[in-house]
């Protein structure tokens, strides 16, 4: 006859088993952090704000892409200068960026302008090797999604792993912020406890 205690201590001890190796597992696909960095563009303050709740949800690491020549704050004055270098496709140069070496993950945000990333970002896209990194792409918009971008990010960056993009209505600031937190969790970027 078999030994009810036993039975039950085989038992839980199994148990215990399969959820620690179920919380290793866990923990090996979600992504650390320390080991991620926002860089963002922007230019009137919408995808800094989103750059901001990454960071705040995460603890990783952010910094700002800029340009050299910093574009006009009025709008019409920006769009003046955006439109010739897109249709040029200018490549203005930007500020130095930290080094990415020790970075897993990448998360690259920026508005989307006439339906594509501004100019800055195919100037940081192609003075950048992502390879072997994993890129997690976000935009802010008017209404136009991720535009061309997320096709634009795969052709820079054919050696990185893009996760699917993310966009959240930003045109005269972003209004809701709690889809970040979805972004993240669906793609097992591992949130700081207590956010």
């Amino acid at each position: 006859m078999t030994n009810p205690a036993f039975t039950r201590r085989a038992c839980l001890r199994a148990l215990s088993g399969l959820l620690a190796a179920a919380a290793v597992s866990r923990a090996a696909h979600a992504t650390d952090p320390k080991k991620m960095i926002v860089l963002y563009f922007s230019w009137s303050g919408s995808t800094q704000k989103v750059a901001e709740e990454i960071q705040r949800l995460t603890g990783c690491d952010i910094a700002r892409i800029e340009t050299v020549t910093p574009y006009p704050r009025d709008y019409s004055e920006t769009v003046r200068i955006a439109v010739p270098e897109r249709e040029g496709k200018a490549r203005p140069p930007i500020k130095p960026l930290p080094d990415l070496s020790s970075y897993d993950v990448i998360a690259i945000g920026h508005p989307i302008w006439g339906g594509q990333m501004p100019m800055a970002l195919y100037t940081f896209l192609e003075n950048t090797d992502l390879s072997g990194k994993t890129i997690f792409h976000f935009s802010t918009s008017g209404g136009s999604g991720l535009g061309d971008s997320q096709q634009e990010i795969a052709r820079l960056e054919p050696n990185a792993k893009l996760l699917p993009g993310h966009t959240v209505y930003g045109w005269g600031g972003v209004r809701d912020l709690s889809v970040v937190r979805g972004w993240l969790e669906a793609d097992g970027i591992a949130l700081k406890s207590g956010v």
